[in-house]
This record gives C-alpha cells, structure tokens and sequence, in this order.
C-alpha cells in the first residue's frame, strides 16, 4: 500500500531550527570576540621592589581635587606642563612619568591628563596613588 505524497504547496519549511541555530552563534561569537578598545591608554604598573637611581630623572604629576596640576611640586596649567614635558623629552626621550591624582579626582579628568602626556611625547608613563 502506497502513501500519497503531500503536495508541494503544503510542504513548509521550519524556520524554528534555524532561528535557534543563529542565535545559538550569535551567543557564540559574542562570548568568544573580545571588545578592545584600540583608544587606550597603555600603562605598566612597577612592582616598587627596585631601587631609584639618583641620576635618573623622573617626573612626578600631582592631580589635586580643586583642579590644579602639579608637577614637581610646582604648580602649573595644562598647556605649561604640555611644554615642560616636551622639553624634558626631547632631552631624554625615555624619561619615566609618574601620575599621581588624589583620592576624589574624576576619572575623566585624568584621562585628559593622560591623553594630554601622550600628546607631548610620554611614553613611559605610570599611574599610581599618593603614598
């Protein structure tokens, strides 16, 4: 005894198996993709066990909560310290600076500072809290 075929009309295709599939990859790809952003700020954290040389020249900036930079212990504005890093860089290019904003500073406010040093040609930079 012989079925009948259904017709080709009534032949419907299941999209439920594909519609799990994709969502199944796109659960995939999402968890296996890293989001980099490719704008940040590269930073080496020291791990303070070395000893500092006298002769070595480092640069210490101080983020205050009122809004004022300090570098070295003098105060100056965006646009002197800009300078200022550019001149001790293009005598030594490989001068570390140190970043050092007390506690209450907004992020973004060292951010700027941060993109305001790689702007003057820092690229031994670290970022570090007041002891």
């Amino acid at each position: 005894m012989r079925l009948k075929d259904e017709p080709p009309s009534l032949r419907l295709i299941a999209l439920t198996p594909l519609i799990d599939v994709v969502f199944i990859l796109l659960v995939f790809f999402m968890l296996a993709s890293s989001f980099l952003d490719w704008r940040a700020v590269d930073l080496r954290l020291s791990a303070g066990s070395g000893t500092a040389s006298t002769e070595d020249k480092v640069l210490v900036i101080h983020i205050l909560v009122d809004g004022s930079i300090t570098l070295d212990n003098n105060s100056v504005t965006a646009r002197e310290l800009e300078q200022q890093v550019a001149a001790e860089l293009a005598e030594k290019a490989s001068v570390p600076v140190i970043v050092r904003p007390e506690a209450g500073v907004e992020l973004q406010r060292a951010i700027n500072l941060l993109d305001l040093l790689k702007r003057a040609g820092a690229a031994n930079v670290s970022l570090s809290r007041d002891p």
